[in-house]
C-alpha cells in the first residue's frame, strides 16, 4: 500500500528542504503518493493579489505571479520525477485555491486520508506563528493521529535515524511510523532512552527497547537494522539535540508527551527541538 505524504511549497524552490529531504532520504520511492499543496506568505504580493487587493498592480504584475508559482510547481515536479519519484503518483493542488491560510492545511487533511504532513523551512515559520496564537487545536485536535515530518535546514548528506523513546504511548506510535516508512531503507534506527543513571532506570529502558522491536518487527521491519542508546543525562531535550549533533542523525524521532493534540509544540521536548534542530529533520508523532 503506499504512503500518503502532505507537502506545503512555497513559490520559492530555495524552500524546497521538504522535498529536497525525502529525495535523498528516501530510496524506495515507488512506495509513496505526494500531493503537493501551495501556500505563499500571507503578506506575500501572491495572497494580496488573490484575495483582491489590487491597488497598484498591473495586468502584467499579476501575470508574473502566476508565472512565479507555474514556475516553481515545475520545479518540484522536476525534482522529485528526476529522483525517480512517477509523475502519476504526484499530485498539485492549484494555489489558485489557496488562500495563503494554515488553515488550508486543515482542510487538505481532511480531504484525504495522509500519512504524515512534510513542512520545509516557511511552512515551519507559518506553524511557528499559528501555534503562538493559540490557534493549533483547530489542526491538531481534529486530525489527532497524523504525524508531522519538519524540515528546518536538513544537511542532505546524513543517514539513520535516532527514535527517542520514554515508554509512552506516542512514543511507541513513533516507533510503528518509523518502521513502516523505513521498511526495506538502509537507514539504521538508534533506539535512545534518556535516563538518570541508575540501575532501576537502566532495566526500564531493557525493558522498552524490547517492547519497541516487538513493536517494529510487527511492521516487517529487521531488527538488525536496530542499534541501541541509553544515554544518562538530566534535562532529555539537550541530550537529544546534543546526540543528534555527535551522530549526525538525518531524522530525530520523537513522541509528544502532552496529553493534548493541541499542544503538541509546548511538549518540552518537541518544544526545544522544534526551535534548535537544524541539521537533523524532525519527526513528531501524536
Amino acid at each position: 500500500m503506499h504512503k500518503k505524504l502532505l507537502f506545503t511549497i512555497s513559490d520559492d524552490p530555495n524552500m524546497f528542504n521538504g522535498l529536497r529531504f525525502l529525495c535523498r532520504f528516501f530510496q524506495n520511492k515507488d512506495r509513496f503518493k505526494l500531493t503537493l499543496l501551495c501556500m505563499a506568505a500571507p503578506d506575500s504580493n501572491f495572497c494580496r493579489w488573490r484575495n483582491g487587493n489590487t491597488a497598484g498592480k498591473s495586468g502584467s504584475s499579476a501575470a508574473e505571479m502566476d508565472s512565479n508559482w507555474k514556475l516553481a510547481q515545475d520545479e518540484a515536479l522536476r525534482m522529485l520525477q528526476w529522483d525517480g519519484f512517477k509523475p502519476e503518483h504526484i499530485e498539485i493542488k492549484s494555489a489558485a485555491s489557496m488562500l495563503c491560510r494554515i488553515e488550508d492545511i486543515e482542510d487538505e487533511i481532511g480531504n484525504d486520508s495522509y500519512d504524515a504532513v512534510v513542512m520545509g523551512r516557511r511552512g515551519l515559520n507559518r506553524l511557528k506563528d499559528f501555534t503562538q496564537k493559540s490557534l493549533s487545536h483547530r489542526l491538531f485536535e481534529r486530525h489527532p493521529d497524523i504525524p508531522m515530518i519538519l524540515c528546518r535546514k536538513p544537511d542532505l548528506n546524513r543517514k539513520n535515524v535516532l527514535l527517542c523513546l520514554d515508554g509512552s504511548e506516542s512514543a511507541f506510535n513513533m516507533a510503528r511510523f518509523v518502521a513502516t516508512k523505513l521498511k526495506g531503507e538502509s537507514h539504521l534506527v538508534t533506539l535512545c532512552n534518556i535516563i538518570k543513571d541508575t540501575s532501576y532506570e537502566r532495566d526500564k529502558s531493557i525493558a522498552i527497547f524490547k517492547q519497541v522491536e516487538e513493536i517494529m518487527s510487527e511492521e516487517g521491519f529487521d531488527s538488525n537494522m536496530l542499534r541501541h542508546m541509553i544515554y544518562p543525562s538530566d534535562y532529555v531535550p539537550r541530550a537529544i539535540l546534543d546526540n543528534a549533533n555527535w551522530g549526525k542523525y538525518a531524522v530525530v524521532a520523537v513522541g509528544s508527551t502532552a496529553n493534548a493534540r493541541k499542544k503538541l509544540l509546548n511538549d518540552s521536548v518537541s518544544s526545544f527541538l522544534f526551535t534548535e534542530l537544524t541539521d537533523s529533520v524532525l519527526w513528531v508523532h501524536p
